[in-house]
């Protein structure tokens, strides 16, 4: 079977359910409306809003002619792609087409949950609206398998109706040996994992546990992954989202853990994103004095950062990650299997920090992204091989520079590159803008400062930008976000020393250091040119 496609109206639960499934089959995830809104920079019912909705349509059927293309994916799509009769042979040519149901009142439950713009529902008198929506779609759904979503059915069990129903096998990937590289620190070492189908085997991989394990997730990451852990004692679970990265969060985790009966000699594994590294592995530093930590990153971003080097942590009010702890792991096991159900923007986000370590160190990671043929590069779904290469290369540069440095009293301040205008723009976008995109902005930000104050040549800062395009990232800060709000925020930032920021700063790429004799009239005049 070429891809699994469903369709419905909106509100019926495709994406959620479409991630579920990707996961259960190890196919790649696709959210047309998510990629159509990514591609354009802009929210779909703007898209609507300034182009009319001929315009989205036909976006529609130029992306459904380029999914046709493809296999193994899992495509939710818009509630009106497979009403047009292109799409749906384009889709439907040798794909499982799948429509998803729920009730009007379901529907709008959902909806109002959700805080997504729906103009079609907007107003009085939606649940007509939405009656009547569905009476008139129903002869061009009805084409389709249906499958309900209501009832008090969860997604999970939802997708896996659909895998026992139409015998949905897992895809098996081609073996790949893992890569193992081991990090010093003063503590000891630890092993970083990189391969296919680590999850699973969490237990063999480290040895050293014991006692009982809990995983502490996310509300989206957990639905997704956490049953592929084995033998697990205690799944512990917060909302996600960096606005949940918290005392109060990590006051809720120590709770469930205790009514988990968890003691001195349990493991805490850490499954999710950047958040939910940052966060397990406070809890852990801090639950009963200290218990052991399993990292299982599944973004590339927190695969390729993150989870390495020991640093966890929380945030304040006034800033990010102002309360933390040095909390090495005893293992980071980073599946690369995980990767085939983010969403385009995720993707992203994470070559955002992989380029910053390029950037770092230059050399084989650098080649490897100007260079390197991308498979399906508008989806973001390099090969396998690649993926698995730019990843242990990213994670090398990482390394070196924590074992040099484990407690950032000196060099491992490089790693902050572009963060000190990311965090400040994550923090005055009251985290609209994810921390991704942010560093990607903050890299630009990072190489018109250095060439500002004649540390570089400014030709760097158009291949920076080419870098970063590439990956279909941002390189300007909105318009909206005032430079003076800005450098306010950078007045919290915990790398700020003796009352004075610090920059990283390049003199090229390989050649990174760290100033803080840097004049505010050149940062702003470098938050003003950075702006959109």
């Amino acid at each position: 079977m070429k891809n699994i496609v469903l369709t419905g109206f909106m509100g019926t639960g495709k994406t959620t359910v479409g991630r579920l499934l990707a996961a259960a089959t190890n196919r790649a995830f696709v959210d047309t409306d998510e990629l159509i809104a990514q591609r354009a920079g802009k929210a779909v019912a703007q898209i609507f809003a300034d182009e009319g909705p001929g315009h989205f349509r036909e976006l529609e059927r130029e992306l459904a002619a380029e999914l046709a293309t493809l296999q193994d994916l899992v495509i939710a799509t818009g509630g009106r792609m497979m009403l047009d009769l292109e799409n749906a042979r384009s889709l439907g040519a040798e794909g499982l087409v799948l429509c998803l149901q729920a009730t009007p009142d379901e529907i709008l439950d959902r909806i109002a949950a959700d805080g997504v713009r729906r103009p079609l529902l907007e107003g009085p008198d939606s649940a007509r609206r939405a009656a009547r929506l569905l009476e008139e779609r129903a002869l061009a759904y009805g084409r389709y398998p249906q499958v309900p979503t209501g009832g008090g059915k969860t997604p999970s069990q939802v997708a896996m109706e659909i895998v026992d129903s139409y015998g949905l096998r897992s895809l098996q990937t081609p073996s790949r040996p893992a890569h193992c590289l081991s990090v010093t620190h003063p503590q000891g070492t630890y092993d970083v994992v990189v391969g296919d189908g680590l999850l699973q085997r969490l237990r063999e991989l480290t040895p050293d546990i014991n006692g009982a394990v809990a995983v502490i997730s996310d509300s989206n990451v957990s639905a997704l992954f956490a049953r592929r852990l084995n033998d697990v004692s205690c799944l512990a679970v917060f909302e996600a989202g960096e606005q949940y990265k918290t005392l109060e969060t990590v006051r809720d985790l120590y709770e469930q853990l205790l009514e988990g009966g968890l003691d001195r000699t349990a493991t805490v594994v850490a499954l999710g994103g950047g958040v939910v590294g940052d966060v397990a592995g406070f809890v852990a530093a801090t639950y009963m004095r200290g218990v052991r930590l399993v990292q299982c990153p599944t973004t590339l971003l927190a695969m390729v950062d993150a989870s390495v080097g020991g640093k966890t942590g929380v945030d304040l009010p006034q800033g990010k990650n102002l309360v933390g702890a040095f909390k090495q792991p005893a293992a980071v096991l980073a599946d690369v299997s995980a990767l085939r159900t983010l969403p385009p923007a995720e993707f992203a986000a994470g070559m955002a920090e992989v380029t910053k370590h390029a950037l770092i160190a230059g050399g084989e990671l650098l080649e490897l992204l100007e260079s390197r043929e991308w498979r399906q590069e508008r989806l973001f779904q390099p090969s396998d091989d690649d993926l698995q290469t730019l990843i242990v290369e990213a994670i090398k540069v990482k390394r070196d520079v924590v074992q040099s440095d484990p407690y950032e009293t000196g060099r491992r301040a490089i790693l902050n590159l572009g963060h000190t205008f990311a965090h400040a723009i994550e923090h005055v976008s009251q985290y609209g803008i994810c921390h991704g995109y942010a560093v990607a902005m903050g890299l630009v930000a990072a190489v018109h400062l250095s060439a500002t104050v004649g540390h570089c040549d400014e030709a760097l800062q158009p291949r920076v930008e080419g870098l970063l395009r590439r990956f279909f990232l941002p390189t300007r800060i909105p318009g909206h976000l005032d430079p003076q709000d800005l450098l306010s925020a950078m007045s919290s930032d915990k790398k700020k020393a003796r009352g004075r920021l610090h920059f990283v700063l390049l003199r090229d790429v390989g050649d990174v250091f760290t100033s803080a004799d840097v004049p505010a009239a050149a940062i702003l005049n470098t938050l003003e040119a950075m702006r959109a």
